[in-house]
């Protein structure tokens, strides 16, 4: 039996690294030998990974149009159930504008402190996890980067479809006539 060895290569900057893979592989084809480049093998790693992500990401997009969806069902729910309230506020002076105001203040406030306590929750949890994978295969080279652009786009996007999926019901309250 012939043991298994390795070897690796460094080619010059420019070379085309196929072409001299499938030159090598003809070279030694009666000794067996394969070869791989190993750009080819990181990108399909890195290819794995980047569909596990946005796998995640779908199902965190998924999780955003129910929680927003869900807002909107709850703010009709509030406009209904406080109907008597509305009507007494309108005929102790409150205006359209103000009713209307409140509501959507209210629906904020409830659409900001979820989307703060998920972010620093998802902050701490990311932390953790590579913490963890520095800790079990000793990399002390993983860094951990927060992309502040993208989960300042996401709130944005979040923040402007919860005050959209509440702007409806609000207006419905803002209808109701003086008691």
């Amino acid at each position: 039996p012939i043991p298994i060895t390795n070897y690796q290569f460094r080619v010059a900057d420019g070379a085309d690294t196929n072409q001299i893979a499938k030159d090598l592989e003809a070279s030694f084809l009666e000794n067996g030998m394969e070869v791989d480049v190993l750009e080819d093998l990181w990108n399909e790693s890195i290819a794995a990974f980047r569909s596990f992500t946005n796998i995640f990401l779908g199902f965190m997009g998924l999780g955003l149009v129910v929680g927003v969806a869900a807002l909107g069902v709850v703010s009709t729910r509030a406009v209904v159930e406080r109907r008597q309230q509305i009507g007494v506020l309108r005929a102790i002076g409150y205006r359209r504008r103000m009713v209307q105001l409140s509501f959507l203040l209210e629906s904020s406030f409830i659409a900001l402190l979820g989307t703060a306590i998920g972010v620093i929750l998802g902050l701490i949890l990311s932390h953790n996890a590579i913490s963890d994978i520095r800790a079990e295969e000793g990399n002390e080279n993983i860094r951990y980067v927060i992309p502040w652009l993208k989960i300042g786009v996401i709130i944005a996007i979040t923040y402007a479809f919860a005050v959209l999926a509440t702007f409806i019901p609000a207006r419905q309250a803002s209808r109701t006539y003086p008691a």
